[in-house]
């Protein structure tokens, strides 16, 4: 009987248990589980934005290269290049990067950056610089 007895209360304390740990439990397990997947989502959207601008910085500088051998060149050669020119070399060059880029990486660039025609116009100053090539206020 009082083994019974024992046996009845062992087993009132093992379900009481069970059911604030189990709940507990389940939910500590769900938040981390959640946890994790957040973080594998935002380190495969970093490394995805990495790589999308990675093809961004190489098509602004194939737009810049095709804009100064084929109209910054030519008018430099005729001796006609100034900064009225330089103008319109910026605007073919951000006409051309805007064209080529898709919407995707329109997007990815308005999301971190802003205004899309200020970042080109930043990044083309930049690609400018680091080839040496002179640089004209707009």
């Amino acid at each position: 009987m009082f083994t019974e007895a024992l046996q009845t209360a062992v087993e009132s304390i093992f379900m009481m248990v069970l059911t604030l740990v189990v709940p507990a439990a389940t939910a500590w397990l769900g938040f981390k589980i959640n946890a994790w997947f957040k973080a594998k989502g935002m380190a495969a959207t970093s490394e995805y934005a990495a790589n999308m601008f990675y093809h961004i910085g190489d098509t602004l500088e194939a737009v810049v290269d095709h804009t100064t051998k084929t109209f910054v060149d030519e008018l430099k050669s005729d001796g006609v290049f100034d900064a009225h020119m330089a103008i319109e070399a910026m605007k073919k060059t951000k006409n051309r990067a805007l064209c080529l880029l898709n919407d995707e990486a329109k997007s990815l660039i308005e999301r971190t950056h802003g205004d899309i025609e200020m970042w080109i116009e930043t990044e083309v100053e930049s690609i400018l610089t680091q080839y040496g090539l002179a640089r004209v206020e707009i």
